[in-house]
């Protein structure tokens, strides 16, 4: 819980600065969401009917690149192309701050040329894992909402929803420090992978899992309450994208302040601002 609480201060005392990495992709991700499909699928939760829920919906309402529409299809393909650019700017900010203690841009552009292609790479990693995530999901999800009692296919619905984001936040837990280990080692692939895993003990694995399940649950219940109470489309995208790039922001933090606490790197940051 150490990192998340360390990376919330960091995003508040240099969210100037992070912030404008992170707003063009979680635009674009937010405009790619079928907040039809999400309304659709809540109201029937919290009308005590899950019955009508539809695989197609539930896909829509959880997946990335949900193909409900053209708009949504084509916001979410340009989201994950601007992730990348954008992330790999994000962490060769985060480590010049934390290795001199300087927040400037100056050098950033030729960084990117160093982090942008195992940027490409985790996030492709990434984003097929959640797809196939997603899609295992919406199928359980509409398999148990076809259980005829009612209240057993609630209770078999929130503890497979729960037990699934366990699932992936532990696979994101194996690689989570896999892209730092890439970027600042120089390491292989392969190389900087196992040595992620020597990093990431079992009690610090299990530690940023917590952390990231109350987080994203709690990213998710923002989004979907948005989606009932403020269904205005301008609104609703306004909102979700300052959640998204908060998402974006804090997972990124997260990350390197993890790497250089686990390598036992010395932040030159520290002294200024904490």
């Amino acid at each position: 819980m150490k990192y998340t609480v360390q990376s919330g201060k960091y995003v508040l005392k240099n969210f100037l600065y992070i912030f404008p990495l992170a707003i063009l992709p979680a635009f674009f991700l937010s405009a790619s969401v079928d907040e039809g499909a999400m309304i659709n699928v809540l109201n029937a939760l919290f009308a005590g009917d899950i019955s009508v829920w539809s695989f197609s919906e539930l896909f829509r309402a959880i997946s990335v690149l949900n193909f409900g529409t053209w708009q949504s299809t084509v916001f979410g393909l340009v989201g994950i192309f601007a992730i990348v650019p954008s992330v790999a700017l994000l962490l060769a900010f985060l480590e010049k701050h934390f290795r001199i203690g300087k927040r400037t841009f100056n050098g950033l552009w030729s960084k990117l040329n160093d982090n942008i292609v195992s940027t490409c790479g985790y996030a492709i990693l990434f984003l097929g894992a959640y797809e196939i995530w997603s899609l295992l999901l919406s199928a359980l999800l509409f398999l148990l909402s076809r259980i005829p009692i009612a209240v057993l296919a609630y209770i078999l619905a929130g503890i497979t929803y729960l037990a699934m984001h366990v699932v992936l936040l532990y696979f994101v837990g194996m690689i989570y420090l896999w892209l730092p280990c890439m970027q600042i080692t120089g390491f292989r692939p392969i190389e900087a992978l196992h040595y992620s895993y020597q990093l990431v003990t079992t009690k610090i694995k299990w530690a940023i899992l917590g952390a990231q399940i109350v987080f994203l649950l709690t990213a998710e219940s923002l989004i979907g309450l948005c989606a009932i109470f403020l269904p205005n489309p301008i609104v609703f995208t306004v909102l979700t994208t300052l959640l998204y790039a908060i998402l974006l922001m804090v997972y990124c933090v997260r990350m390197e302040i993890a790497y250089f606490d686990r390598d036992q790197i010395e932040r030159a940051d520290l002294k200024t601002y904490y």
